[in-house]
């Protein structure tokens, strides 16, 4: 087996994925993860000046707050990811019964699933920091209506207003029927 160690540069966030034996899905989770597209800067000092759009009705300081969350968040998950992929992919006691290693496989599965998950809320991240950078976020995606302060507090990363999302959800549970 060999030992690998993939970091980031970026902002001090490091990742260390040990006793891999060749390229997996796993490997590759962890390139993505390790990797973001978002800018890479620590949240005291950004290499831009995080903007809204003039039609979000967002101040400096309301944008600067999110950014602020968005940058927390991303710190977070890639940290998270780190932990849940090398949770998953720790090697198995050889001396592990049939029952031990079918636990191991189910909680194996269920890791994956979950930094899975976390990866994919990082491309969502990634998208609403390179928004912010270019002076877009705060805009439904649907509807080009401003998105609630409220919502972008809660989930920073939202790319649709709540009635757009509901109406689009609605729309999902009609095609399904």
């Amino acid at each position: 087996m060999a030992t690998t160690k993939k970091k980031t540069t970026a902002s001090a966030t490091t990742s260390t994925t040990t006793a891999k034996k060749s390229t997996t899905k796993s490997d590759e989770m962890t390139a993505v993860a390790v990797a973001p597209k978002a800018p890479t800067q620590s949240s005291s000092s950004p290499d831009f000046e995080p903007q809204s759009h003039p039609d979000a009705k967002l101040s400096k300081k309301q944008t600067k707050q999110l950014f602020d969350l968005l940058i927390s968040e991303r710190e977070r998950l890639l940290k998270g990811i780190g932990e849940h992929l090398g949770d998953a992919i720790s090697n198995i006691d050889p001396l592990s019964d049939e029952m031990d290693i079918a636990q191991r496989h189910t909680e194996q599965a269920y890791l994956m699933r979950f930094a899975d998950k976390e990866r994919k809320l990082l491309g969502e991240i990634a998208n609403a920091l390179e928004k912010m950078e270019n002076g877009e976020p705060g805009l439904c995606e649907g509807t080009g209506e401003p998105i609630a302060h409220k919502r972008l507090e809660l989930r920073p990363w939202t790319r649709y207003s709540v009635e757009y999302k509901e109406q689009m959800e609605r729309e999902k549970k009609q095609h399904h029927r």
